[in-house]
This record gives structure tokens, sequence and C-alpha cells, in this order.
């Protein structure tokens, strides 16, 4: 059974957003630091082969100092996630619908045959269940990286009133 009501925000989120809430912080609370994964870590070996390459875009890709060692087996299990996806996505793309086929359905022209899904768009749509859940979590959604607060500090976006002000 799921426990309910909002996750707890980590105490390094607290701290980066500057303690919006106001509440006082846990006294044995501590930040935690963490290594980065970097491009010349090697994947965990639960990591399938085909799934390689999408592992090699995420962490290229991933916002800096997002992906953490800690994070390299939900990493491979979005990986193995997207990967099957995309195979089970390319034979289903085949067609949506497929004959049933049998013994008893031996005599039956193929317009009379009954017809089913086909099972490949269930398994393609049960790896986009398991890759959206595991990108929210990791930070890959546009979401989840708004949740998570501007972790690459650039300039300062311009403030739109300050010029109403000025004559």
């Amino acid at each position: 059974m799921a426990t309910r009501g909002r996750k707890p925000t980590p105490i390094e989120l607290k701290l980066l957003r500057g303690n919006p809430g106001k509440r006082p912080l846990k006294a044995n609370a501590q930040v935690v630091q963490q290594t980065e994964a970097a491009l010349t870590d090697n994947p965990p070996a639960m990591l399938l082969e085909e799934a390689q390459s999408y592992w090699d875009y995420a962490i290229l890709h991933a916002p800096r100092s997002l992906l953490k060692k800690l994070d390299v087996y939900l990493l491979a299990a979005w990986c193995n996630a997207a990967a099957r996806y995309e195979h089970n996505m390319r034979l289903a793309a085949k067609s949506d619908v497929i004959p049933v086929r049998g013994a008893k359905l031996a005599g039956l022209d193929a317009k009379d045959r009954p017809i089913m899904h086909n099972p490949f768009s269930a398994a393609a749509r049960s790896y986009l269940k398991d890759m959206t859940l595991l990108a929210s979590e990791l930070g890959f959604t546009p979401t989840s990286r708004a949740r998570l607060g501007a972790l690459e500090t650039g300039s300062e976006p311009e403030n739109p009133w300050l010029h109403l002000g000025r004559a």
C-alpha cells in the first residue's frame, strides 16, 4: 500500500531553494555529498547491450550535476525500458490488430477469424509507463526539472518590470 500525501522534499532542495516554507530543518539532517556520474563511468552489468546508446545519450545530455553515482541503477533501468519500448513499438507498428490463430479456427476464412490487439502494443505501453516514472525520478522531464529548480546557474533572468520605473 502506498503512503499518502506528497513525497518529502530532500534537505538539499530545501537549502537550494532557501527553505521556502521557513519551517525549521531537522537538526540531525545532513546534506549528502555524492559524486557525479560521468561519461567515463562503466554502466552497471544489468544494462542491456541494445540500451547502451540510451545510456551514452542520457549521461551526455543530462543537466550538469543532476546524475549521481547512486542513480546509475535507476538510469540503467530507464535505458533498458527505453530500448525495449523502441523494440516493441517497431513490432507493433506492423499491425495494430492481428488475427487469432488456433486449430479450431483453421477452417475459417481469414476475414471471418476474430482479431485481437497486438500484444507488442501492450508491452510497449508498459515500458512507456516505466520510462515515464523513471524519467520523472531522474529529473528528465520538464516538470521534474522545474521542481528541482535551476541547477545550472547562468545569468539571472531579466526582470520585465524594471523598465517601468525608468523615465
